[in-house]
């Protein structure tokens, strides 16, 4: 069972009295307790029949109290119960003799409470309370959504901004999030502050288009890839290698970063070749699209590097990529290669 067959279930009216939510996406756990809230709770009475327990300040007397309460004016109560200790990690201030008694207090639930445990850090499935909830009632995992599912989120998320966005362009924003990367942290939330930036970007145009996607992404990370180029360019594998870590430990993801690095390299190589042609950095910003202190602080990089050099450094970035998109290597591990290739 996922959270999709819990609002099915909500719809038609066949909710269980006993849930623990748990998993990665809390901005989605978050979603669908507030839809639980609006269908089961009267707003009129929500401060009466709806109550939120800090479960790592609790006592088992205490929610059990908390769920025996009638509900007022209303057919229902809903209770929900944050990070209670007793499913993960030690003990503190629950007893096993007052775990003990919540167990055998949740098979006999009022029918008209509904419970809600919900754990925002990772769970030990050994732990008997979660086997009693499973017994009792559901254990649904809120874990981060695969690849079809997202991108019908993401076009939601910015039809909700009134924006609209294509497939392509949908799979360009995931790509620099780094949303569907194998270890990547980022999550529902994440991108939904930047589709909020974007779209604040973008001020009353309704389109999105791959050249914002990148503009913004570039923002964050821009410095730290030109000074990772940098440090190629002077073969300092070290610091290149220590940046690159130092990078991947603030979250971006490692697709971004390649495509951050062939995006730096490009604008080198074209450089190159505009300066031969004649060139100044004035007419070269325009002409690639970026301000003029930048394409003088690329330029005077570019010097660090030979035209053919930069050329071979495209082709291994795209073989690179392509390698990682195809499964035959690590993603950290091709662009460390990457790196190490260049700095020798």
């Amino acid at each position: 069972m996922n959270y999709k067959d819990v609002l099915k279930d909500l719809k038609e009216n066949k909710l269980d009295n006993l849930y623990l939510f748990y998993g990665a996406e809390y901005y989605l756990i978050e979603n669908t307790m507030h839809k639980i809230k609006e269908k089961i709770i009267d707003q009129e009475f929500e401060a009466l029949n709806y109550q939120v327990i800090d479960g790592k300040e609790t006592n088992v007397d205490f929610i059990i109290h908390t769920c025996e309460t009638l509900p007022f004016m209303g057919e229902k109560r809903m209770v929900l119960i944050k990070d209670l200790e007793c499913f993960f990690g030690k003990r503190k201030n629950i007893s096993e003799e007052e775990e003990k008694k919540l167990l055998k207090y949740m098979e006999d639930l009022p029918s008209t409470t509904y419970v809600f445990f919900v754990v925002t850090q990772g769970i030990d499935k050994r732990k008997k309370i979660i086997k009693k909830v499973d017994k009792y009632g559901e254990v649904i995992e809120f874990a981060k959504l695969e690849e079809k599912d997202i991108c019908k989120w993401i076009e939601k998320t910015f039809k909700r901004y009134n924006k609209q966005i294509k497939n392509k362009e949908i799979s360009f924003f995931l790509d620099l999030t780094g949303y569907l990367d194998k270890n990547s942290n980022k999550n529902l939330k994440d991108l939904d502050n930047e589709i909020n930036k974007l779209c604040s970007y973008i001020g009353d145009k309704t389109s999105i288009t791959n050249k914002e996607i990148e503009l913004l992404a570039s923002k964050s990370i821009e410095n730290d890839i030109f000074s990772l180029v940098e440090a190629i360019g002077i073969k300092n594998s070290d610091k290149a290698l220590s940046l690159l870590n130092d990078m991947l430990i603030e979250g971006e993801s490692e697709i971004k970063i390649l495509y951050m690095i062939t995006r730096q390299f490009r604008y080198l190589f074209q450089m190159k070749l505009m300066e031969k042609q004649g060139y100044t950095p004035m007419t070269m910003g325009p002409k690639l699209g970026i301000r003029q202190f930048v394409a003088k602080k690329y330029l005077k990089q570019a010097m660090n590097f030979q035209t053919d050099v930069l050329k071979n450094a495209l082709h291994v970035c795209l073989d690179t990529d392509e390698s990682i998109k195809k499964g035959r290597i690590d993603q950290r591990l091709g662009i460390e290669l990457l790196i190490t290739e260049f700095t020798k």
